[in-house]
């Protein structure tokens, strides 16, 4: 586990130590050689936040608010993105600091790349593996990684949108693979960490 996850921790209800929380995981990451893409959908709190930080990898993208599950928030940052791969991440989520190194590690010939995340564990104050499996409801976005241009997202949809965009994906290529665990790390239960902004170890 890595040794930062205190450091952003955030209750289901604070929003602010949300969107902390998962930035600076992605800021912390042994791969370096990335962009983050920021898009706020009518949220001023993640203008403000991401305007305060001035880390160059990071590009914010302001537009209206959108109604769940609405497309357009995850097409645009694909639209605005400049890099080859793209990867997802959840404002109740982080990545763990070895998470982009461990997806770039096991690229080869692929278009898309599906794993299992990492799932808190509140009793034993850990995050286990949680195995998903490439079929409806069992795999979402978090946990894919897919090549630029390959797919777009429906602009309206429901609970399984992100199954939809999974078949997508296959049917614009078979040409994909099952990776060893990244650190996708599931943290969105209600009051599992408390953000305090200081601590830098687990508690």
């Amino acid at each position: 586990m890595p040794s930062y996850i205190a450091d952003y921790r955030g209750s289901a209800s604070n929003k602010e130590g949300k969107i902390v929380r998962a930035i600076d995981s992605v800021l912390c990451q042994t791969f370096e050689d990335f962009e983050l893409i920021v898009v706020a959908d009518g949220c001023e709190k993640t203008v403000e936040i991401v305007r305060n930080i001035t880390d160059k990898r990071i590009r914010l993208f302001y537009i209206e608010k959108q109604t769940m599950w609405s497309g357009l928030v995850r097409n645009t940052g694909l639209e605005m993105a400049d890099g080859e791969w793209m990867v997802y991440l959840d404002i109740d989520d982080m990545f763990g600091e070895d998470h982009l190194q461990i997806i770039n590690d096991q690229i080869q010939e692929e278009d898309w790349l599906w794993f299992n995340d990492r799932s808190w564990d509140n009793g034993q104050q850990q995050f286990n593996e949680h195995h998903c499996g490439l079929k409806k409801g069992h795999c979402g976005t978090s946990n894919i990684a897919h090549k630029r241009g390959l797919a777009g997202w429906g602009m309206k949809g429901n609970y399984l949108h992100d199954w939809v965009f999974i078949l997508r994906l296959m049917q614009a290529s078979q040409n994909y693979k099952r990776i060893e665990t990244p650190e996708y790390l599931v943290c969105h239960c209600p009051h599992i960490l408390d953000y305090d902004g200081e601590s830098k170890k687990m508690s």
